[in-house]
């Protein structure tokens, strides 16, 4: 029996991400697709669109077996910890024999390559990487420049090659991905599947391929998303509403007067803390704080990440507890399909405990696992909140949230 595995957000569940699945089925012959994806806050440093039980409805009518939540510290965590995170989860489940991602550049070869080069980052190409850092360049510009020179002087491959494929989050994330494999020596293989349709951050919208950004932007200025995703999908959209970040303004407006310890948060080092504190009252809405903070030393989602970590009150130090303590206490499964088998495996193979009933899991939970519990719990709680101030409507808490059966 065959598992391909999927790291996602599906924000939301689009056209895209069912040509993935479909595409990754037919390459590997997979009987199940397992997938472990982000809930109501994403790696942009954003709440999702739509609730994750919504989401994961979507995804269960559309190819996928099992879904669980990748905890909020790690999806909205940088680049390399959520694929780390991703693929920890996915290798504890102890059934995954592959796994699948969407990028521009679907050559693994290539694509290993450059991530041995920034696992092992070998002298030659330190001394790049820093030479642009004290010149002033990003770090990501850094990277990608020392990665130029590095594999141009020892492989012979083109420059503009290496170029355009660190311009693409997409790319990036698959070699995350690859790196995270090899970091933890797993046993899983990378699947490439080149992207079909809009590039990532494409505002242009079509009608068989749009962008998640294309899309999330016409769900903001309210214009019909019927024809740009799956008939299965949508059915479950019409069933809640969205939220955005500006909904959070409040919220944050309210966490940086009361906390001032902001380097203790994940995602901010002294420097951005620093430039946080100093505009901190100034404070109107998210956007124009975000824009005041803004450094060459950041990138624009970096910031909301640090942002959102703030709101969200999650430090660097139960992180890494986390991490510490095998990055996972628990598994927390948000869908099933019940003509699957999959659970039953997961439940024979999987090193991580899957959480049955989530009301008695936190009655008995004690130490780390109950940290990591809480901090859940608070975001989830503030996504509730602003949910229901938003739309005067009354929706259940985690307590009394169903998992999904398809």
């Amino acid at each position: 029996m065959v598992t391909v595995g999927i790291i996602a957000e599906f924000n939301p569940f689009h056209k895209g991400h069912k040509y993935i699945i479909e595409k990754a089925k037919s390459i590997t012959g997979a009987d199940n697709v397992v997938v472990v994806c982000s809930g109501n806050f994403v790696q942009r440093g954003e709440p999702s669109v739509y609730d994750k039980t919504y989401r994961a409805k979507a995804a269960l009518a559309n190819g996928v077996d099992a879904i669980f939540e990748l905890p909020v510290y790690y999806s909205t965590a940088s680049a390399e910890d959520f694929a780390r995170a991703g693929v920890k989860f996915l290798t504890d489940l102890g059934c995954v024999d592959y796994l699948c991602f969407g990028c521009e550049a679907d050559h693994i070869k290539m694509l290993s390559t450059i991530a041995n080069v920034l696992n092992n980052e070998p002298d030659d190409y330190q001394t790049v990487l820093k030479q642009f850092l004290s010149d002033g360049e990003s770090f990501p510009k850094a990277r990608s420049i020392a990665l130029q020179e590095y594999l141009f002087n020892t492989n012979g491959i083109n420059r503009n090659e290496i170029e355009i494929i660190m311009k693409s989050p997409n790319n990036i994330l698959a070699i995350e991905y690859i790196k995270a494999i090899k970091y933890f020596n797993s046993n899983i293989k990378p699947l490439a599947i080149k992207r079909v349709g809009a590039d990532y951050s494409s505002l242009d919208i079509f009608d068989e391929y749009s962008s998640a950004t294309a899309i999330r932007n016409q769900i903001k200025t309210g214009k019909d998303i019927n024809y740009l995703v799956p008939q299965t999908a949508f059915k479950y959209y019409e069933q809640t509403k969205p939220i955005f970040m500006e909904d959070f303004d409040m919220i944050l407006g309210n966490a940086l007067i009361g906390n001032k310890k902001f380097d203790e948060c994940l995602g901010v080092n002294e420097e951005l803390a620093n430039r946080i504190q100093n505009q901190s009252n100034n404070y109107t809405d998210i956007e124009h704080f975000t824009m005041q903070i803004d450094s060459k030393n950041h990138t624009k989602t970096g910031i909301s990440r640090a942002l959102l970590h703030i709101m969200l009150e999650i430090k660097e130090s139960d992180v890494q507890e986390a991490i510490n303590n095998n990055y996972f206490t628990s598994a927390r499964l948000l869908g099933i399909n019940r003509s699957s088998n999959l659970i039953k495996i997961i439940n024979d193979n999987s090193k991580i405990p899957l959480i049955n009933k989530y009301s008695k899991h936190y009655e008995n939970a004690t130490g780390i696992d109950k940290k990591l519990l809480d901090i859940q719990l608070y975001a989830d709680d503030l996504y509730r909140l602003i949910y229901m101030m938003k739309y005067k409507e009354i929706i259940p808490n985690e307590f009394e949230r169903q998992i999904v059966v398809k």
